[in-house]
């Protein structure tokens, strides 16, 4: 296909320096959240530049900016149009809720009508309906046919009595308290509505009776349980509705190929069919779907996202779109209701993240990019290798590989760089920490160790209570392989990782101090007996959340002595590597104090141990001027133990 540009976020490149910079790798992407409106005539995306943050609203055919909302109240996590003449924005804040102790990271649906230039909040805790003490307002279930309310789950009530969690029908206008559609209880965790909004299908989980549930609501108004699992844990997703919408969209593991599969399950008596869609080779990552949860098609796991669509044209079209990006990840990131106009990502080895336009019959139009002023011969490549473990496991490893060395991959110092999860994978794309690192010689290694999602059933069971052991050899037998192999240096290695990969990173400093010149952990767990003890506190002992922590760090069993063997803060005594700690303040998944004692710990040992508080960032790094300052303690720490 002929690509066209437009000139919306492009203009940068003109002028772009001969290299990157650490602050533009450091930079929140200049252009994101790109979305098109129904009717194909409009797109808007956040733009991040300047010292300015703000969503525009762009014409395609007269190709100017209509409109402009100022971001510096609001950040949104999200976004996407309502409608032809108004946009969704998904914001989250970390700030006080008060009757609470404590800060919490409340999320909620701003709609932003760009004709008018109201914005209002749609769900208001403590209004009187929506119950004061809640974090997740951010769903949307269902619109309703004349499109002016949209269906809203939230917890209702005042903080003087339990809440339930109910169905709220609220106006897209933000006018009016929202009215509750469908009244419920604690345990219910979703719901499922027709074409003219009505709840077909609740979905619970009673924590206190391990259970798992679906009723349906019949054709006589009565309900039936449709679906009954007992489980600490849900083993099965329920994640949209058939088009006759008769069945709900299951997606469970199949036994006989370990991989996720697609299953539909009748909303009259619970009979299950298919599976209907699923591969020998990859997971069923997500399921596409419209505004009422119709699922359309299915995501597949891999270092590149992969689809396939019930619409047989529509299917051959994607593969289409995708097919003109060799090599890289193309990812559809929005489409019109009609799928006529579907918005792509595409990152890898000659693009940083460049949104694509691909309407029907049209050629493809290169909207923008996210970071203009890396171009792409800049952007250093990246390779997949799959490696033997000691114990003949495979491990799928991707590479990002320094741009001057591609032709002599020998003796190169290299980082070590295990994802967070640990029940993720990494993909091919854009990712600024691993392209800042190679850009200063490093080959970056990303193995995905056992535990990792997207490569079967096998390879994630496989780390279940592998914590500091197995998992932590994978990581390890990484150095060992690309060392062999002549390609890396053995004595110019470090380990650097966020969330499970600061804790993989912290682990093998403390259980293989040999291997490592230097150690880096970015929002990491130290102490696995705190961590349990704090998600208990947190949320109750009988969580699922607890549940699925105690899983994934015991196995079987959460034994404590044995969690703390597996904790390095209390092996801050085997530390020879120094230590650099980078962790947010206001981080709401791996709490701060994980740092502070893993720092407390290494110095009474008389250990080398480096401290950065980011004040007001969160678990994802999400605020530029934080993530820049700990990109550049992240590198210079680096280059002082690597490059002399």
């Amino acid at each position: 296909m002929r690509l066209l540009a437009l000139l919306f976020g492009l203009t940068a490149a003109i002028t772009a320096p001969a290299a990157p910079s650490l602050d533009d790798y450091g930079n929140l992407p200049e252009i994101q959240q790109l979305s098109i409106s129904p009717d194909g005539r409009l797109i808007a995306y956040r733009k991040v530049a300047g010292g300015m943050d703000q969503v525009i609203v762009v014409d395609l055919e007269q190709r100017k900016a209509i409109n402009a909302l100022d971001l510096s109240e609001i950040k949104p996590r999200d976004m996407r149009f309502a409608n032809n003449d108004a946009l969704l924005l998904w914001v989250s804040e970390n700030r006080r809720v008060e009757g609470f102790r404590g800060r919490f990271d409340v999320s909620t649906v701003f709609a932003f009508n760009f004709r008018n230039n109201r914005i209002s909040q749609l769900l208001v805790p403590g209004d009187g309906v929506v119950y004061p003490g809640q974090s997740g307002l951010g769903s949307i279930v269902g619109a309703s046919p004349d499109g002016n309310y949209l269906y809203m789950p939230a917890y209702t009530g005042d903080q003087h009595a339990s809440p339930n969690y109910s169905l709220l029908k609220v106006r897209l206008d933000g006018s009016g308290k929202p009215k509750i559609q469908k009244g419920s209880h604690h345990a219910a965790i979703d719901f499922f509505v027709d074409a003219q909004g009505e709840v077909i299908a609740r979905e619970d989980f009673v924590e206190a009776e391990d259970l798992h549930r679906v009723t349906a609501r019949g054709k006589d108004g009565k309900w039936t349980e449709v679906f009954s699992e007992k489980t600490s844990m849900m083993n099965r997703s329920f994640l949209g509705l058939t088009r006759d919408e008769k069945r709900l969209v299951m997606i469970e593991t199949s036994a006989d190929t370990g991989r996720s599969v697609y299953y539909t399950v009748s909303l009259v008596d619970g009979s299950r069919e298919g599976p209907v869609l699923g591969r020998d080779d990859a997971d069923i990552e997500s399921v596409l779907t419209d505004d009422r949860r119709v699922a359309q098609g299915v995501r597949y796991s891999g270092f590149t996202p992969s689809y396939q669509f019930f619409d047989e044209a529509l299917d051959a079209r994607v593969k289409a779109i995708q097919a003109s990006f060799p090599d890289h990840a193309v990812q559809l990131v929005d489409w019109s209701p009609d799928w006529k106009h579907i918005v792509v990502e595409v990152s890898g080895s000659e693009a940083s993240g460049d949104y694509y336009l691909a309407s029907e019959g049209q050629d493809l139009l290169l909207v923008a990019r996210s970071y203009p002023r890396i171009q792409a011969e800049d952007i250093n490549p990246l390779g997949k290798v799959t490696f033997t473990a000691r114990d003949g496991w495979k491990i799928p490893t991707l590479l990002t590989i320094p741009a001057a060395s591609t032709g002599a991959m020998q003796n190169l110092p290299a980082v070590v760089m295990p994802h967070g999860g640990p029940a993720a994978h990494d993909t091919i794309g854009f990712d600024f920490l691993s392209q800042a690192l190679a850009q200063q010689g490093y080959l970056v290694i990303m193995p995905q160790f056992r535990g990792s999602t997207g490569f079967g059933w096998d390879h994630r069971v496989a780390g279940i209570g592998e914590w500091g052991r197995t998992m932590q050899d994978d990581v390890s037998d990484a150095v060992a392989h690309f060392a062999g192999r002549g390609m890396i240096d053995p004595q110019r290695v470090c380990i650097v990782g966020a969330s499970y990969g600061g804790y993989a990173a912290l682990a093998g400093g403390a259980f293989t101090p040999e291997l490592y010149r230097c150690v880096v952990s970015i929002n990491g767990i130290a102490d696995l007996v705190e961590f349990h003890d704090w998600v208990r506190n947190e949320q109750g002992s009988s969580s699922q959340a607890l549940a699925y922590w105690e899983m994934q760090i015991g196995g079987a069993a959460y034994d404590k002595a044995e969690a703390g063997v597996r904790s390095p803060r209390q092996s801050a005594a085997n530390f020879t590597a120094p230590v650099l700690l980078v962790h947010s303040r206001r981080d709401e998944i791996v709490p701060i104090a994980q740092s502070k004692k893993m720092e407390d710990a290494l110095e009474k040992q008389g250990k080398p141990v480096e401290y950065l508080e980011l004040e007001g960032d969160d678990h994802y790094l999400s605020l530029g001027e934080t993530r820049r300052a700990a990109l550049h303690a992240t590198v210079n720490f680096v280059n002082r133990h690597l490059q002399p």
